[in-house]
């Protein structure tokens, strides 16, 4: 992979530089590394070294087929270019876990929309997440359609098979089951959790929202939370904090007067917490809920908190219906809706990017919603 450098020339002028490796070259099948000077800014230096990545890519049209693990690897360097860290893990994980395995040895011109379709079959009858799998080997072969390396993209063709329909036990709590669940949690030697689950199933937030949050995003003289950062793991396994994927997922919500005091309890036991380890906690970038070290924490850390309560709820005789820590984003609009919100009202709440995302939870109504809804009507017709 090319890196940037900057240093000086002559002249004493500041210029910018280029070299590693760019690309392989299709002809020789040879990986092509150099490097190129003379650039007064970084991007004029970017730019030059994709117009030789493209030219070395483009060869001849005599050019001999390059493998398909060829063709990602300069696909992942462009694919760098343009998206977040997240982006780039998740890809990463379908392509070289599952992608690679069946297509990463064969010549771009022995790939066939049968194979493909043989492939995406078989991702089909073993993965969930099949059609992700099949998505990300087609954006690669997309890129080797553009550098004129494929005349077409076989994965394209293919025929996505049905979506798997299992019975799945719903996802989302009704009221009596959150208070309940709410109530035992409070009871726990770990107010964090009841502070962190009491704000999940109030704002509907992801937790990788909520474990991005700082002490400053809440503003309790107007009551409300500004939610604009998300926690991502990049493709180095290491923690991130970015921006989210929409710009309707920047938002500013109201908070009640209870859950405020909650997280201020917490705060305050926070603090003490970490003053005994050393740690500060006035800094403007002070997490709401972060690891012993008072540094970002992994989100998968939320599934295990919630294990824990579960197994420690069924130790103490207490059967809680289990629900996933997404559930409790559903959770918060089930019930927003149930309390009287308006579609728009849930939407800008949960900061979904169209409305029929929201409808589609909407659609998942609880058996109270259900019953209820024919008598609403009567009573609104008089009948």
């Amino acid at each position: 992979m090319a890196k940037f450098e900057q240093y000086k020339d002559k002249n004493n002028k500041r210029k910018w530089l280029f070299s590693g490796y760019i690309a392989t070259d299709p002809l020789t099948d040879k990986k092509i590394v150099t490097s190129r000077r003379g650039f007064d800014t970084k991007a004029e230096a970017s730019i030059e070294l994709d117009k030789l990545k493209a030219k070395i890519l483009k060869g001849s049209r005599k050019k001999r087929s390059i493998t398909f693990e060829e063709l990602y690897d300069d696909w992942l360097l462009q694919y760098r270019k343009s998206v977040k860290a997240s982006s780039i893990a998740t890809s990463r994980r379908f392509i070289e876990g599952h992608v690679l395995p069946k297509l990463g040895k064969l010549k771009l011109d022995q790939i066939t929309v049968s194979f493909c379709q043989k492939c995406v079959n078989e991702w089909h009858d073993n993965y969930k997440q099949y059609h992700y799998i099949r998505r990300a080997a087609a954006q690669v072969m997309s890129y080797g359609v553009s550098m004129e390396l494929m005349k077409d993209n076989p994965m394209r063709k293919t025929i996505l098979p049905r979506k798997k329909e299992d019975e799945k036990a719903p996802n989302f709590y009704n009221k009596n089951e959150l208070n309940e669940f709410l109530k035992y949690v409070e009871t726990l030697d770990n107010y964090k959790y009841y502070a962190f689950f009491r704000l999940l199933a109030i704002t509907g937030m992801r937790k990788s929202e909520a474990l991005g949050l700082y002490l400053s995003d809440l503003d309790i003289a107007n009551k409300t939370l500004t939610i604009g950062k998300t926690i991502a793991v990049d493709e180095h396994d290491q923690i991130v904090l970015q921006t989210p994927k929409t710009k309707n997922s920047y938002r500013t919500i109201s908070l009640d007067d209870r859950t405020i005091q909650i997280l201020q309890n917490w705060f305050s036991i926070q603090k003490s917490d970490y003053e005994k380890l050393g740690y500060s906690t006035s800094t403007s970038k002070q997490l709401m809920f972060s690891n012993m070290s008072n540094d970002l924490y992994y989100p998968q850390v939320v599934n295990d908190w919630l294990d824990w309560i579960y197994s420690k709820a069924e130790k103490d005789g207490l059967n809680l219906t289990k629900i996933t820590p997404h559930g409790f984003r559903h959770t918060a609009c089930s019930l927003m809706f149930e309390a009287g919100a308006s579609i728009n009202e849930v939407q800008k709440r949960l900061g979904h990017k169209d409305v029929k995302t929201t409808m589609n939870i909407y659609s998942h109504v609880t058996p109270q919603q259900a019953e209820n809804t024919s008598q609403k009507l009567a009573d609104y017709l008089n009948f």
